[in-house]
């Protein structure tokens, strides 16, 4: 090799797209692929006066003193590619491009522009090159005309303070279209797209704006349909520019248990449980430092724990604001309050007109009809949510007809005088009116429907309702307003404004069906938890995992009627859900089910089987948050009552948690033992899933307690390949992370590297923040303790500020203890 270039270069990342699971699905033919691949960039690279600085399991890291020489190296690398014939396997490469000032120590690179070309390509798509602004200004008066750029926007990069705006570019003879980046946009809000226009408030903005001004805490109240929550979300759009780290809205109507109000603000920072510390301490945590705004809506059936968990916010975050609507105040201290009042008549005029041109396109506001629409909202006292609902039925009347039957429905509600009603009465009325209107099947759909609370597919419809009636009436509900339909990858899911769900209950409630339909929803939940939960032990788990959390407000309200009315549904509801909490790291939550559910049936006659799995579910969630004593207890219930009901895969489950809670509370004895027995009976039952978890924790005793690297290694690969033959991908990222560690101890630091990246990979996909980060922080320790400072240093620099948003103190104290090595 000639000497590397040194100053200003550009470096150019390569990587094999899903080479994972190509890796376990065509073993041999990779062989092959990757010796073409790494033939063919290698000439090509050389030819265009790169230098390759390393080959990184299958990714090459080259250098180039010019950066139209890598753009066109990488263009030429991506044509050959596409043209190359592949047998069994087709490879497709991600490459990214970034020039900047590099510093050159013993033939390898240092530095923030090596980070950054690494972390654009890591972004990309196979067959896909990107490149940085830089490199875009550099390069864009010498690129050729046949040479397309397409400006990708600015994106946030892993472990980069600052957005970076990236560049893509393709040539005729190259795929041109992607999906989007791999990464977020420069995020600073998460508020929901506004499809419909913002009618009138003028008067409201102003003062709302004016008084959050001087206040910590603004909460709007007002009754339910006064528009609190759409004039929240513009206040909030007009307020993006004075929060420094943006505007963030957290919805509180779908849950009903006070205990998750932190824990769902948590999750719209991203936020997940760690190891022994309350989330509500990882939350203050990470927002304590914070310049936002911070939006809570729908306090009013949480009203106490909402003020609890605002004042304490409030106390611990002193540039934080917090913006509140609620039909009553919070009552803390510090807390201004304003009252949404009713639109005005030309504002409710302007509104009504505005929604029913949505619905119906021909409809016009005329001096013929302007009358009736003056007088449906007078009645119904401008209240936003009432004039959209009336406006919707212009589909089937005209405003004079809809004026009528108003007039009609209210007769009796208004006692003479409209204006002295109370709104939410009207409101009410309105929406009686409304469910009247509806067919008999549309009416059965909108009670049976209430029993969801988190939103629901076609297909739970169809398990309430009934197949014959889910289809005409769900399509009645959402053609007249009442329900709103929203997509999530290819697929509808439907949900209820809040006010109409607690509507449609309480018609549920008076109508005698409600426990028949419970019930129906109860079973519906337990069939989807329980083919799911089958699919959490395969390759496909993260598809099962993003059902579990579409459906995890549903779940919960499933396990609280199965809990007042079902004890043994509930058992069994948790079991299959138990491994979707403990890799979303819902584990304090876990926890709470499974103890209520065990001490709910501890008197009850044979449910042996279901409280022996309950058992391992808590056993397991115990261990993960360094509650060893209590897992201790709980696996070993589990292997009384496994043993009784002759239970294999619970008794061996049983086996492993007690031997890695005996581990850490360093009753190495018992350990030992409940290790060898369990993998053993592992062995007698063909329990596969099993014996790979057995095995990890059995090379963990070794690598800990006897400083056995060869013994630990040793069940380290048949682990690994039992999870990857079975395609168990939770399993395969613990022992790709011990096999990483073990490589290390070894100095196989190239061996260490890609099998960190590995458990690191599949980490990510499944959601799973804590193997990310600690797959970087113990490469970072092997390099150091291998002399590599340098790249262990940023490594430990980049990851201080993601533990601490995570919220991991002792991880935090740890990095730092590492850098000061």
């Amino acid at each position: 090799m000639s000497s590397l270039p040194n100053g200003t270069v550009t470096f150019l990342f390569t990587d094999i797209e899903n080479s994972t699971p190509l890796w376990e699905k065509h073993p041999e033919a990779m062989k092959t692929a990757l010796t073409n691949h790494d033939s063919l960039l290698r000439e090509i690279f050389l030819l265009h006066n790169g230098q390759i600085v390393k080959v990184t399991g299958d990714g090459f890291h080259v250098v180039f003193a010019t950066a139209s020489d890598a753009v066109h190296a990488a263009i030429h690398a991506q044509q050959a590619l596409q043209k190359e014939t592949w047998d069994d396997v087709s490879i497709k490469v991600r490459m990214g491009l970034h020039t900047g000032e590099a510093e050159l120590r013993n033939s390898d690179y240092y530095g923030q522009t090596l980070n950054l070309a690494a972390r654009i390509m890591s972004i990309g798509h196979g067959g896909q090159i990107l490149i940085s602004e830089t490199t875009h200004n550099i390069t864009q008066e010498h690129m050729p005309s046949n040479i397309f750029v397409l400006d990708l926007g600015q994106h946030q990069l892993k472990g980069l303070s600052k957005p970076e705006r990236v560049y893509q570019i393709s040539t005729p003879d190259l795929q041109q279209d992607f999906p989007a980046l791999k990464s977020q946009m420069h995020a600073t809000n998460n508020l929901p797209t506004q499809l419909t226009s913002f009618v009138g408030r003028e008067r409201e903005l102003v003062e709302a704006k004016s008084r959050l001004e001087g206040a910590r805490l603004l909460t709007l109240i007002g009754p339910g349909g006064t528009g609190k929550t759409r004039l929240s979300v513009q206040i909030a759009i007009d307020q993006l520019a004075n929060f420094k780290d943006g505007v963030w809205l957290v919805e509180l109507a779908p849950i009903s248990d006070p205990t998750l109000i932190n824990m769902t603000i948590a999750s719209v920072f991203d936020l997940r449980e760690v190891q022994g510390i309350p989330i509500n301490s990882i939350l203050i945590d990470y927002l304590r430092a914070k310049n936002l705004l911070l939006i809570l809506d729908n306090c009013e059936h949480l009203v106490e724990a909402s003020a609890e968990a605002t004042d304490q916010i409030l106390q611990s975050c002193p540039d934080l604001k917090v913006l509140a609507s609620s039909r009553e105040a919070l009552g803390i201290n510090g807390e201004t309050v304003y009252r949404v009042p009713s639109l005005k008549d030309n504002e409710a005029i302007r509104l009504f007109a505005d929604r029913a041109t949505k619905v119906e396109t021909r409809f016009e506001l005329t001096d013929e009809n302007a009358s009736y629409v003056a007088q449906i909202c007078s009645r119904l006292d401008g209240i936003p949510l009432a004039i959209e609902l009336a406006a919707a039925r212009v589909k089937v009347f005209t405003p004079r007809q809809i004026a009528e039957r108003l007039d009609d429905r209210f007769k009796l509600l208004t006692g003479g005088s409209r204006t002295a009603l109370p709104r939410q009465q009207t409101l009410r009325a309105l929406i009686d009116w409304s469910y009247q209107s509806l067919n008999e099947i549309e009416q059965r759909a909108l009670r049976h429907l209430a029993v969801f609370s988190g939103g629901w597919s076609f297909e739970a419809a169809e398990s309430v309702i009934g197949g014959d009636e889910a289809m005409e009436g769900l399509l009645g509900l959402v053609n007249k307003s009442l329900v709103s339909v929203e997509e999530k990858k290819g697929l509808s899911r439907y949900r209820f404004l809040e006010t109409i769900r607690q509507y449609a209950m309480e018609k549920l409630l008076e109508s005698g069906e409600a426990v028949d339909i419970r019930d129906r929803f109860l079973e519906h939940v337990l069939k989807m938890a329980e083919a799911s939960s089958l699919g959490l032990f395969s390759s496909e788990i993260e598809e099962y995992l993003d059902i579990f959390e579409a459906d995890h407000d549903n779940i919960r309200s499933a396990l609280k009627w199965a809990l007042e009315n079902h004890p043994d549904k509930a058992l069994r509801l948790i079991h299959d859900v138990g491994s979707y909490w403990s890799v979303r790291d819902h584990n304090t939550e876990a926890i709470q089910w499974c103890s209520a559910a065990l001490k709910k049936t501890e008197n009850t006659d044979g449910l042996d089987m279901e409280r022996a799995r309950v058992y391992i579910v808590l056993g397991w969630s115990c261990v993960t948050t360094g509650n060893h004593r209590l897992g201790r207890t709980a696996a070993e219930q589990a292997m009384i009552l496994g043993q009784k009901t002759n239970d294999p895969p619970t008794v061996a489950r049983a086996y492993g948690t007690l031997a890695l809670a005996c581990l850490f509370l360093g009753d190495y004895t018992t350990a030992y033992q409940a290790a060898e027995n369990g993998d053993a009976y592992s062995r007698e039952h063909g329990l596969k899933n099993e014996l790979s978890f057995i095995l990890a924790s059995r090379s963990q005793m070794a690598y800990t307690a006897d400083n056995d690297v060869v013994k630990a290694k040793q069940y380290l690969e048949e682990a690994e390949k039992l999870s990857r033959d079975e395609g168990f991908r939770w399993a395969y990222s613990f022992s790709s992370f011990g096999l990483a560690r073990v490589a290390g101890v070894l100095g196989d630091i190239e061996t260490a590297r890609v099998q960190f990246a590995r458990s690191e990979e599949i980490a990510h996909q499944m959601g799973n923040k804590r193997i990310i980060y600690s797959s970087q922080s113990e490469l970072a320790h092997i390099l150091r303790e291998h002399g590599e400072l340098d790249e262990a240093l940023q490594i430990y620099l980049d990851l201080l500020p993601k533990w601490k948003d995570l919220g991991h103190r002792s991880a935090v104290a740890h990095e730092l203890e590492c850098i000061a090595f």
